[in-house]
């Protein structure tokens, strides 16, 4: 392939990845993460750090909270090999990553991808996440070509950065659905990343990480109701349709489907009960009058 069309399939699988970002970036509704859409190359994530029936808040992101936690699982690695840095309480821990002889070296030249800098830097987040939460942010910036991930809260808990340098902080993350979409012909969803993430930050991993908060869907207002279960449907079933048959949560995603689409054809009923009932109130004084 040459390099002119190389760059081509490059955009147009980027430019599938911002369509899943924007589509993800309008739902609400979910158990353990929760997006919220910042511009056509951004999306924050939210996700839970510890399940403790934790209920999907309906709200953007708060930046008046001071609250952050730090139960968050650190198996995860940024881009420019700074190793994790163990939780207190987690019991042993793996024994320390060996080092090759030329690793002074390779830290001192570091990887490339660490200084791909969001367009929004860490220091500069006016978002907070919510209490038993974690922050970050996902793009898919024109200039890099490809989908980055980066941390946004809990830093020091999440990694060791050696050191608050803003540069560091600003370190993309090292996920395998980033680099497999890098590696791939077809490409990582955006769904892939959401389950990694969710993986990686929720304790204990959830075996459906897009299980859904049924409760909360519920006690939204009708018309509410109706478009954001509509649209939650539509996500599912691009995972269902569209994403890997061989992922561990397929079949939950599947059942989860079945009380949604039964809550939405609920809402759809009762939407045109109460649009039928406020046609026909009007035209009552009217035939009363003709009396």
């Amino acid at each position: 392939m040459s390099v002119s069309n190389r760059e081509r399939e490059q955009k147009r699988r980027l430019h599938h990845f911002l369509a899943d970002l924007a589509i993800l970036g309008s739902l609400q509704g979910f158990r353990y993460f929760q997006p919220w859409l910042r511009g056509k190359e951004e999306l924050l994530l939210t996700v839970v750090n510890e399940d403790l029936g934790w209920r999907s808040p309906g709200f953007p992101v708060s930046v008046a909270s001071s609250f952050t936690s730090s139960t968050c699982s650190s198996s995860y690695s940024l881009d420019s090999d700074y190793d994790s840095s163990p939780l207190p309480g987690e019991g042993p821990q793996p024994k320390p990553r060996p080092q090759p002889p030329q690793a002074p070296r390779q830290q001192a030249k570091k990887s490339n991808d660490s200084h791909l800098v969001p367009a929004s830097p860490s220091e500069e987040e006016i978002a907070v996440p919510e209490m038993n939460c974690t922050l970050f942010l996902l793009a898919g910036y024109a200039k890099y070509g490809r989908p980055y991930a980066w941390i946004r809260s809990n830093h020091e808990r999440l990694v060791n950065i050696g050191g608050t340098d803003s540069l560091v902080k600003d370190t993309p993350m090292k996920l395998k659905s980033i680099t497999d979409w890098v590696l791939t012909s077809q490409g990582t969803r955006v769904w892939d990343v959401v389950n990694e993430l969710v993986g990686l930050c929720t304790m204990p991993p959830p075996d459906n990480p897009f299980a859904l908060d049924m409760r909360y869907l519920q006690t939204l207002p009708l018309p509410e109701r109706f478009l954001v279960t509509g649209a939650l449907l539509n996500f599912l079933e691009m995972i269902v349709v569209q994403g890997s048959h061989e992922e561990p949560f397929y079949d939950m995603v599947v059942k989860e489907m079945k009380p949604l689409r039964r809550l939405h054809f609920q809402s759809l009923v009762e939407l045109h009960r109460l649009r039928g009932v406020k046609s026909r109130s009007p035209s009552l004084p009217d035939s009363t009058d003709d009396q």
